[in-house]
C-alpha cells in the first residue's frame, strides 16, 4: 500500500518542534510493517529554508522517500507544490494530511477528494480553543466553514489525544474520529549519562556552583502559548524555601524570550533560571535523565511529546492539566497542576517530597506509547479494510 503524507514541513525541519519528529518517527515505522511512504512537503523551516533536493523524491530510509516541494515565497507558497501534488496524489492509495490551516491542505484535500482517495487528517491542534482564540480565528473559522466542512464525510480523523478528540467532535459531531497517540522512540532514551547536579548546570550554563539543592527541567518553543512565564513564577516562590534550587529552560525563541529574560531579572532568578537554548538528542537526553523532574505548564498541548520522552528517561513530570496526561498520577508518574503559579509551586514542593521510581515512569510510557505500540493502532485504525 503507498501512503502519500502531507505537510507543510517536515523532518529535518526541526524549527516546528515535535510533531516533526513524530511524522518521521511514524513514517518509518510504517516503512518498516511494508507501506511504502512519500512525503510531498516543502523545504521550509522558520525563517530559513531546508538544504535538501527540491521538487524530487529523495529516499530517507527504507521505504520512505520525501520530496521537498520549493518555496517560492518563504514559510508562505510553493507554487511547485500546486503543480506537482496532483500527481503525488494519484500514485497513492491513502493521503494522510497534517494539519489544517495551510495552502497544502487545501490543494491536497481538493485533490484527494476529486480522486476519490482515502483521506486521513491529524489536525494536531487546529480545532483547540486557543487556535479559535488568536488574531487569526475570524479567517479560521471561515477556512473551515468553506473548505473543510463541506467534506467531512469523505474523512477520517486521527486524534491525537481525547482532548483532540473531544475539539474535534466540537466542530464535526459526525467526524470519524479515531484516537491515535503520537509516540516516543523509547529504545533511544535508554543510554543517557546522567551527571552529578553541579556538572549538569556547569555544562549547560557555563557557571559553577559549590551547592545544589534540585535541579528542574523544562523544554519547549518560547511562545506563549508554553507558558514559561507561570512556570517561573512558581519557581521563583520555590527556590525562596530551596535557595540553592535551578531552573533549566531548553528552547528556541518564538516570540517572548526578552519577556522571559526580564522576567527572570526582575524576579532576582539571575543565579536560579537559565535559559539555555535549543539542545540536541543527546543533550535532551542527558537533562532527562540527570534533573529532579521536568516541567510543562501549556495552556495547550494535542499531546506533547516531550513528557513521554521525559518518561522514558526515567524522570517524573509536573504537568499542565491543560495538557492530556491525565493519567500520570495514578500511575504514579508525576503530578497533574492547573497552569497557575500556587498550582506549580505547590507541584514542585511535592515531586520533591515524593519518592517516584524510573522504573514506573518507564514501564507507563513504553506500554502506552512506544511506536510500536502507536503504530499498530494507527494500521488498524485507519489502514486496515474492515
Amino acid at each position: 500500500m503507498r501512503i502519500c503524507l502531507v505537510s507543510s514541513s517536515f523532518y529535518p525541519a526541526t524549527f516546528y518542534g515535535g510533531p516533526i519528529f513524530a511524522t518521521w518517527d511514524l513514517s518509518n515505522k510504517l516503512a518498516k510493517n511494508g507501506y511504502e511512504i512519500y512525503i510531498s512537503t516543502t523545504n521550509a523551516n522558520g525563517n530559513k529554508q531546508l538544504d535538501e533536493y527540491k521538487n524530487q523524491y529523495v529516499q530517507k530510509s527504507e521505504n520512505v522517500w520525501v520530496k521537498y516541494y520549493h518555496e517560492q515565497l518563504i514559510n508562505k507558497f510553493s507554487f511547485s507544490f500546486i503543480f506537482g501534488i496532483w500527481n503525488d496524489i494519484k500514485k497513492a492509495d491513502v493521503v494522510y494530511i497534517q494539519y489544517l490551516f495551510h495552502y497544502t491542505v487545501l490543494f491536497s484535500l481538493f485533490f484527494a477528494v476529486f480522486q476519490k482517495k482515502k483521506i486521513v487528517i491529524c489536525p494536531r491542534g487546529s480545532f483547540s480553543r486557543y487556535t479559535f482564540s488568536n488574531k487569526l480565528s475570524a479567517f479560521k473559522k471561515i477556512w473551515f466553514f468553506l473548505f473543510i466542512k463541506p467534506f467531512q464525510n469523505k474523512i477520517k480523523w486521527q486524534a491525537s489525544s481525547y482532548l483532540e478528540r473531544n475539539d474535534i467532535k466540537r466542530f464535526l459531531p459526525n467526524a470519524d474520529v479515531k484516537e491515535v497517540n503520537d509516540g516516543v522512540d523509547f529504545s533511544s532514551f535508554q543510554d543517557a549519562d546522567m551527571l552529578s547536579k553541579t556538572d549538569l548546570v556547569l555544562k549547560y550554563t557555563n557557571q559553577k556552583f559549590q551547592e545544589i539543592d534540585s535541579v528542574f527541567f523544562s523544554m519547549g518553543r518560547l511562545h506563549k502559548i508554553k507558558r514559561f512565564d507561570v512556570l517561573i513564577d512558581a519557581f521563583s516562590i520555590f527556590v525562596k524555601e530551596h535557595p540553592n534550587s535551578k531552573l533549566l529552560i531548553a528552547g528556541e525563541d518564538y516570540g517572548v524570550k526578552l519577556q522571559l529574560e526580564k522576567q527572570i531579572h526582575d524576579l532576582g532568578l539571575i543565579d536560579a533560571a537559565f535559559l539555555i537554548g535549543r539542545v540536541n538528542h543527546q543533550q535532551k537526553k542527558e537533562l532527562l535523565t540527570s534533573t529532579a523532574a521536568f516541567a510543562l505548564a501549556s495552556e495547550f498541548e494535542s499531546f506533547g511529546i516531550v513528557v513521554a520522552e521525559a518518561l522514558s528517561c526515567g524522570c517524573p513530570v509536573i504537568v499542565s492539566n491543560k495538557t492530556p496526561w491525565k493519567d500520570i498520577e495514578k500511575n504514579n508518574c508525576g503530578i497533574l497542576a492547573e497552569n497557575e503559579k500556587v498550582s506549580f509551586y505547590n507541584a514542585l514542593r511535592m515531586i520533591k517530597k515524593k519518592n517516584y521510581q524510573k522504573k514506573d515512569c518507564k514501564r507507563y510510557v513504553e506500554s502506552h506509547f512506544d511506536w510500536e505500540t502507536v503504530s499498530n493502532d494507527f494500521i488498524r485504525s485507519f489502514l486496515t479494510e474492515k
